[in-house]
């Protein structure tokens, strides 16, 4: 999991530097939410014709209290963005994404036969969205990344594998 996350921050930082010489350049800092419990902070960064993101501190977080329990995570996402633009202020983009995260669940109880959860999932994802510019500095983009995922899954003396779909 290591590696992968520090993969893609070494090529973040090349395709930072390779982008950072064309004339037409953009960078976008956003903020990135799937739903209440689980937000990022997303940046963007190329020109016209392709945009490349990371999105970071992927985080979740959740208290439940039947069974009591806990669970929280963090991932980290590289993806690449080709544009298509429909008008002056509306685009419809597209791309692959790679994706990971880890997420941790403690439970208290006795009865339950283990008390911690660690997962740990990679996966390769399409990016399909749609943006509008609502001001010359802030754009509204709505989206969703169906693909293929990989899971480990450590729950006590358990040890599971999976494939899936994802969206």
């Amino acid at each position: 999991m290591k590696s992968i996350s520090v993969l893609l921050v070494l090529t973040f930082i090349f395709l930072n530097e390779l982008y950072s010489q064309e004339k037409t350049t953009s960078k976008e800092v956003g903020l990135y939410f799937s739903s209440l419990n689980s937000f990022g902070i997303r940046y963007k960064f190329g020109n016209e014709k392709r945009m490349f993101r990371l999105t970071a501190l992927s985080l979740s977080a959740e208290r439940m209290t039947s069974p009591d329990q806990n669970k929280a995570g963090a991932g980290l996402n590289f993806g690449v963005e080709l544009p298509f633009r429909i008008t002056d202020v509306f685009s419809f983009y597209y791309g692959p994404e790679l994706r990971s995260s880890f997420n941790h669940l403690k439970v208290y109880s006795t009865s339950c036969d283990y008390n911690t959860i660690d997962a740990y999932h990679a996966g390769i994802g399409m990016i399909l969205g749609f943006s509008r510019s609502i001001q010359s500095n802030i754009i509204m983009s709505v989206e969703i990344v169906p693909g293929f995922s990989y899971s480990k899954i450590i729950a006590g003396n358990l040890d599971t594998i999976s494939f899936g779909l994802y969206s």
